[in-house]
């Protein structure tokens, strides 16, 4: 996963510690690498040593909003937030 995270041209980890909201991120213009690659943690979290391989890999931490979603939950709305902003939909 950190390999992929590292050559994402934005790489994103729904975290609750999350500073930016996923709304405000940056996107790629012109894509470089392998797109947006966005992580969604199991129901018992992410753990630290995950978040430390993420964070070396480059990902951001992100979050959606002020509320914790459920796994099931928070996929769907993270790739709605991307789809819109990038213009699919």
């Amino acid at each position: 996963m950190s390999a992929l995270l590292a050559g994402a041209d934005l790489g994103a980890v729904l975290h609750e510690e999350g500073a930016r909201r996923l709304s405000s991120l940056p996107l790629p213009e012109e894509p470089r690498g392998t797109g947006i690659v966005l992580v969604v943690g199991p129901e018992g979290g992410i753990s630290e040593a995950e978040l430390a391989a993420f964070d070396e890999a480059g990902a951001v931490r992100t979050l959606l909003g002020p509320s914790v979603l459920r796994t099931s939950t928070a996929g769907v709305a993270a790739l709605s937030v991307l789809q819109a902003r990038t213009g699919r939909w």
